[in-house]
């Protein structure tokens, strides 16, 4: 870091932290598409599991 009069010059590697291989964007697309995958396998296989044809219906209880 250098300064000069008022103003303050950082290189890139202090502006980065010297992080530059792009780990936390990765982990972050991996972490969306496993997200999404998770959710469609439960989405699809509740679809699978309802029967649209023969919905079950409950049993209608008699009220006196």
């Amino acid at each position: 870091m250098e300064r000069e009069g008022d103003e303050v010059h950082v290189d890139t590697e202090e502006a980065s932290g010297g992080d530059k291989d792009r780990s936390l964007g990765k982990m972050l697309v991996i972490g969306t598409l496993l997200a999404v995958v998770l959710l469609s396998v439960v989405w699809i296989t509740g679809a699978v599991r309802f029967n649209h044809a023969n919905p079950v219906m409950p049993e209608p209880t008699a009220t006196s």
